[in-house]
């Protein structure tokens, strides 16, 4: 099992809490749960509703659209991240292609520890406001 420092420190890597500080993780991290999930295993599918975030500690995920594979998220990556904030079901489908060690942030109790630490939200919103001008500037080009 995962400490809470070593869950703050996987979720640092996510760029979306790239302007969230350590201690405003730690809240973050305390709701994360680690879930240990058998190979061929499908997390989600296309168009099921979204439930939450998930990063990898070990093995690999397979994310696919249709039948073709379009990524695989291996450990310290993250996907999900955008089911946090949009109610569109989801894009791909999910499956562990080894025995996997994940962590998952589920939406709903996201939104609780959002509710009462308000602070967190400014530094999502520095980050979408920045990847927004980003956005603006490669369009204007």
């Amino acid at each position: 099992m995962l400490t809470l420092i070593e869950k703050v420190l996987l979720l640092q890597n996510i760029e979306l809490f790239s302007h969230v500080t350590l201690e405003q993780l730690s809240f973050l991290a305390a709701i994360a749960q680690e879930l240990l999930i058998e190979p061929a295993r499908e997390l989600y599918r296309e168009n099921d509703a979204p439930d939450g975030l998930y990063v990898v500690i070990s093995g690999a995920v397979s994310m696919r659209r249709g039948q073709e594979e379009i990524d695989r998220i291996g450990p310290n990556g993250s996907f999900g991240v955008w089911a946090l904030f949009d109610d569109e079901p989801r894009l791909t489908t999910a499956e562990t292609l080894e025995e996997s060690r994940l962590l998952f942030v589920p939406r709903e109790d996201f939104y609780d520890v959002l509710s009462d630490h308000v602070d967190i939200v400014q530094g999502l919103f520095k980050h979408l406001v920045q990847r927004l001008r980003r956005l603006a500037t490669v369009i204007d080009v």
